[in-house]
């Protein structure tokens, strides 16, 4: 019940924050409750699933914050956490993964669809980075457009990489295979 309750309030301030500056506060937040529940004592599983959790919920968060600013209600799309996150299992120091699925009726409309994600995607991932989950330094971001497809690009790649397990492809598919929205 008390490590539940330690989690409470800063997920509480992420719902309430309304700009990234009140994120950069929850973040620290977040990153002093985990410090905390290390010098606690607090095993490695559970520990990583709630660092992981707090940080979907701030992610969550921004994504909402970025969304107002970029118009994307004519597009279904999914923003995919990917390797540690999608597995939930964040420690305290780790970049970001992520990518964007999204559908589309025929070939123009992919690309005006991926226009605006990718738009949407650089601020987001600018945002996430500026509250310390620093840029992947090997482009597994939903602003890489090779990591902005729609559903059918999605399954075209995962075939690829099982049909010709290269090096390159297994290493995207460890990455890759361990997504959740």
């Amino acid at each position: 019940l008390q490590f539940d309750s330690l989690r409470a309030a800063p997920r509480r301030a992420l719902r309430g924050a309304e700009s990234l500056e009140d994120l950069a506060r929850a973040a620290e937040d977040i990153r002093g409750l985990t410090r905390n529940l290390l010098a606690q004592g607090v095993g490695a599983e559970p520990l990583t699933r709630t660092i992981a959790s707090l940080n979907d919920a701030l992610s969550r968060r921004v994504i909402e914050l970025v969304l107002e600013r970029h118009p994307l209600a004519d597009i279904d799309w999914c923003w995919l956490a990917l390797g540690s996150e999608g597995r939930g299992e964040q420690t305290f120091a780790t970049d970001q993964d992520n990518a964007l699925v999204f559908a589309a009726t025929d070939a123009a409309a992919a690309e005006d669809h991926r226009t605006k994600l990718i738009d949407f995607a650089v601020d987001v991932n600018a945002a996430l980075d500026a509250l310390g989950f620093p840029l992947c330094t090997g482009k597994v971001m939903a602003s890489n457009p090779e990591l902005c497809l729609t559903v059918e690009e999605w399954k075209a790649k995962f075939l690829d990489w099982m049909r010709e397990p290269t090096p390159q492809a297994l290493l995207a598919a460890n990455i890759l295979f361990d997504f959740r929205p």
